[in-house]
């Protein structure tokens, strides 16, 4: 009997220092990137057939997912732009809607979100709806002690050269220059006296947009004789997206996220407390001054038409 009393407190000692010993090995097992993300701030755009090659291929490299014109997604980014101006560490890029029916589907149920591969296998990555992962979501030093707990932040030899990349100043003036090339074929869209035309951009599983779609319908009740509706969905239709470029461009707008509401020669970003009195308002001031911006501002863009 007291050989049993002795035997089981001693292997519960053992197996705490093997969790100890193990815990430590894994959180000192830190490996690199591949040289080419090192010494560079460039976040490179991939489609799903490229991150497909980079695990076939074995590669080691971090991937950012996003969903474009989602808030929560800009704001991340802005955090990972800072992170890679500070520690000078490279990452690829994909939208949620390309690798949702991949196999990082298995895994990856919400965005924004960062993976981590270490030889086309992945080692971990952010959980958007996990409280305890909101941390290294907020703050560049959050990122920062998330990423070194797995990556070497410092590259192997200072002799990796950074490549050339284009300025930012370069990238935003190619941009609105590609504004004027856009073709925005809205023939369905009027403009009428004693009306005011509404253009809503939204996107399919916002919880924000589905807010205001819910306010919109009660609306239509009280001033539906006052306004013309027009909604884009513009996470999933490239087309719808590349008008809100256009109409925000007219706004003098940086868009980062929907919900978006024009309202006349008014716009409103995201909607939430007060928004449907602010709506309201817009309604009654504009609806009888007879400006839009489609047709007094975008219209007179050098833009290609059909």
């Amino acid at each position: 009997m007291k050989k049993r009393y002795i035997i089981v407190p001693a292997l519960l000692v053992v197996f705490v220092i093997g969790i100890f010993i193990l815990s430590t090995a894994t959180k000192t097992s830190t490996f690199y990137f591949e040289d080419s993300y090192y010494n560079s701030n460039e976040t490179q755009e991939i489609e799903l057939d490229e991150l497909n090659r980079l695990i076939d291929t074995q590669e080691t490299f971090g991937v950012f997912v996003y969903q474009p014109l989602c808030v929560t997604s800009s704001d991340f980014e802005e955090v990972l732009n800072t992170f890679q101006e500070q520690y000078q560490i490279g990452f690829k890029k994909i939208a949620f809607s390309k690798v949702k029916n991949s196999q990082a589907a298995e895994f990856l149920q919400y965005y924004p979100s960062f993976i981590i591969y270490k030889d086309g296998k992945m080692v971990n990555f952010l959980e958007a709806n996990k409280d305890e992962d909101l941390q290294y979501y907020q703050s560049v030093e959050g990122f920062k002690d998330w990423l070194a707990n797995y990556v070497k932040l410092e590259p192997k030899s200072a002799s990796i050269q950074a490549p050339n990349n284009t300025s930012s100043s370069e990238n935003q003036n190619s941009q609105e220059q590609d504004l004027a090339k856009i073709e925005v074929g809205l023939e369905n869209i009027t403009k009428e006296d004693g009306k005011v035309n509404i253009y809503f951009f939204w996107g399919n599983g916002c919880s924000h947009c589905k807010q205001e779609f819910k306010f919109l319908e009660r609306l239509q009740k009280e001033y539906g004789d006052k306004y013309n509706l027009y909604t884009f969905e513009v996470w999933y239709n490239d087309e719808n997206a590349k008008i809100l470029d256009v109409f925000a461009a007219a706004m003098k707008e940086d868009v980062k996220g929907v919900p978006y509401t024009i309202i006349g020669s008014k716009s409103f970003y995201g909607f939430g407390n007060g928004s449907e009195q602010q709506f309201k308002a817009a309604i009654k001031d504009q609806y009888q001054e007879n400006n839009d911006i489609y047709f007094d501002k975008i219209k007179k863009y050098e833009v290609v038409s059909k």
